[in-house]
C-alpha cells in the first residue's frame, strides 16, 4: 500500500504584522525672519554724495532720479550656513519732467536679490549711481499724537 500521507504541519501562529514605525519627522528648517523695511544706501558717482534712506516693502521711493521698490526683505534662518540679510528690489528711473515737457517714460534698471554682507555680488548696474542693501528691519508703527 501506498505510504500514507503525513499529516499537515501544525499551523504555527503567524507573528502579528509589525506596526509600521512612522520614521522620526525630519526638524524642520528653520523659518527666514521677514521684515518690513529695507534700508538701502545710494551713491551719486557724479557729486559723490551718498544717502541712507528706508524702503518700507511694497512702497516705492525716491532717490534722485530713480525708483526703489522693495518686494521682500528677509534674514536668513538660524539653521543656514552664513547669516545675511536679502532683499528683492526693482529700481526704475524715473526722470523728473522739465517744465513745460512731459517726464521721460521710465524704465527698469535692476531687479532681484541684494545681499547686505555681499554688496557686489548682485550690483546695480548704473552710469550715474550705485546703490546697495544696507540691512533688514521691522516698520516702527507710526507713533500717535497725543489723546484728547
Amino acid at each position: 500500500p501506498p505510504p500514507e500521507p503525513s499529516p499537515p504541519p501544525a499551523a504555527e501562529p503567524v507573528p502579528a504584522k509589525p506596526v509600521a514605525q512612522t520614521p522620526a519627522k525630519p526638524a524642520e528648517p528653520a523659518k527666514r525672519g521677514r521684515y518690513g523695511v529695507a534700508i538701502i544706501q545710494a551713491l551719486d558717482k557724479v557729486t559723490t554724495e551718498t544717502m541712507r534712506f528706508e524702503v518700507p516693502v511694497g512702497q516705492p521711493i525716491r532717490y534722485k532720479t530713480l525708483v526703489f521698490t522693495v518686494r521682500a526683505c528677509e534674514a536668513t534662518a538660524s539653521d543656514e550656513v552664513a547669516p545675511d540679510q536679502i532683499a528683492y528690489v526693482t529700481i526704475d528711473t524715473q526722470p523728473k519732467a522739465l517744465p513745460g515737457r512731459a517726464a521721460p517714460a521710465g524704465r527698469q534698471v535692476f531687479k532681484g536679490w541684494m545681499y547686505a554682507s555681499s554688496p557686489g555680488l548682485n550690483p546695480l548696474e548704473h552710469p550715474v549711481y550705485d546703490a546697495w542693501l544696507i540691512a533688514c528691519k521691522t516698520s516702527t508703527p507710526v507713533a500717535e499724537g497725543p489723546s484728547k
